[in-house]
């Protein structure tokens, strides 16, 4: 991907849309003191380079229940097709992500549940799917930086 050449007032709409996605055009140019159809245009521009991935909606999990959270490192069987296995992963709603590792082992996955029989059956669905060797940490905390921060 070629890089994105951005100024001052691209990297203020980026910072103001990390810290709050819902911000109104009008808003948006407030801050930035533009138009609000200007501003319009530089978001849709920052979107179709790329640099604007998409806005969401964070979800608390703990609210709903997913208190336990736990990063687990696994190696696949040899006769395990890697595509397949991630595939399959999506049918597992607990594994938030799956990180494809160098090294020692194949994935760190990052799996949320609400206690540590759930967790179980997670893993034990995991061995199904063709993992070979499992070992998982529970989660006791975690620190999170803003990625406004690269801008």
């Amino acid at each position: 991907m070629k890089d994105v050449i951005m100024d001052e007032v691209d990297r203020a709409l980026l910072v103001a849309l990390c810290d709050d996605g819902r911000l109104s055009y009008q808003q948006l140019a407030a801050l930035v003191h533009l138009s609000a159809n200007s501003t319009a245009d530089r978001v849709r521009r920052l979107r179709q380079s790329g640099v604007l991935a998409g806005f969401h909606a964070e979800l608390d999990l703990a609210a709903l229940g997913h208190t336990l959270h736990s990063l687990t490192d696994i190696n696949l069987k040899e006769s395990v097709d890697r595509h397949e296995f991630e595939r399959d992963l999506n049918g597992v709603p607990q594994v938030l992500s799956a990180v494809h590792t160098t090294g020692e082992l194949d994935y760190q996955l990052r799996i949320v549940s609400r206690n540590t029989d759930e967790l179980q059956s997670v893993l034990d669905t995991l061995q199904k799917l063709g993992t070979r060797d499992v070992q998982s940490r529970i989660v006791l905390g975690e620190t999170t930086y803003d990625t406004s921060r690269l801008l």
